[in-house]
């Protein structure tokens, strides 16, 4: 079998998916690498970092790079997330450009220019992508939003869809696959996300913890996987749920330690899907005052 290069007609590369918080990006990901390798929340804010997650097709092999939510930054963690998004976007062969459709009918608020414009001054080729036009009463209430799109860059192509449903995503993923250049295959086959496994072990425990509480607390909470421990019939994964004040560890873990149960237990199907054994969870909530400004931590996590 002859090596995969550029030289015998392969094509790679890193495609960025950029937007405001909460506009579907991590599910978009999931969606077209085909297995989950972000976690998805119905609240902002949930991916604090780039998530890289591989698509290979023949011929060619696409990197999704899904990026944290652009926003205004209030803290060293969002400053960091703002960087990280930058920086994907400078490193990215191609980006698609995500909006929601049940709030960009109201008009495009200046988070979806400011990102657009961004996008734009990259230099990258882009597609813009309207999000959630399920959730629409009509299809048509999106036209508006492509007419208002195209004055706000020079976009390959522009598309109504779904994350959620799968709705126009093939032809998004066929042309995205367009417009990869030459390239080498950076990622073997069956291989979905370079991520470390204790990595995605803590995103995952933070995902169910975004679901189970409420408020601010759950952009509050970081998790890090200390150890993880493969015994004879099980392997033991020993992680700590970091939040800033006491009465936010209280919430953690819930009267009795009901939600912290929870967590863990809604936490630990998607960690024996992904590991393949079974799993026991060890979860410990500690109070780290401040974790969201203090560059050593965030170093320390990874972000």
């Amino acid at each position: 079998m002859s090596e995969i290069s550029p030289e015998n007609g392969f094509r790679s590369g890193f495609v960025a998916v950029v937007g405001r918080p909460n506009v579907g990006k991590s599910t978009l990901v999931n969606r077209l690498v085909g297995e989950k390798v972000s976690i998805t929340s119905p609240r902002p804010q949930t991916t604090r970092g780039p998530i890289r997650g591989v698509r290979n097709a023949p011929g060619c092999q696409a990197v999704f790079v899904d990026t944290p939510g652009s926003q205004k930054p209030k803290d060293t963690l969002r400053s960091r997330m703002q960087e990280q998004v930058l920086a994907s976007l400078a490193e990215s062969d191609a980006i698609l450009f995500l909006l929601d459709a049940s709030q960009a009918t109201k008009g495009l608020g200046s988070g979806d220019r400011y990102v657009a414009r961004i996008v734009s001054e990259s230099g990258v080729p882009a597609i813009a992508c309207v999000n959630k036009v399920d959730l629409l009463e009509k299809r048509d209430e999106a036209l508006p939003i492509v007419a208002a799109l195209t004055g706000l860059g020079e976009w390959r192509e522009t598309f109504l869809m779904s994350a959620s449903t799968g709705l126009n995503t093939d032809p998004l993923m066929d042309s995205v696959l367009e417009l990869l250049p030459p390239g080498p295959q950076y990622f073997p086959e069956g291989v979905a996300t370079d991520y470390p496994e204790t990595f995605i072990l803590a995103e995952y425990i933070r995902e169910k913890a975004l679901n189970a509480l409420r408020d601010e607390v759950p952009h509050a909470v970081a998790v890090e996987v200390e150890d993880v421990e493969r015994k004879e019939n099980v392997t033991v994964v020993y992680a700590i749920l970091h939040v800033e004040r006491k009465s936010q560890r209280m919430i953690v873990l819930g009267k009795d330690g009901k939600t912290i149960k929870r967590i863990g237990s809604e936490a630990r199907l998607d960690v024996e899907r992904l590991l393949g054994v079974r799993i026991y969870l060890d979860l410990k909530v500690k109070v780290s005052p401040g974790w969201r400004g203090d560059p050593q931590f965030l170093d320390r996590l990874g972000l």
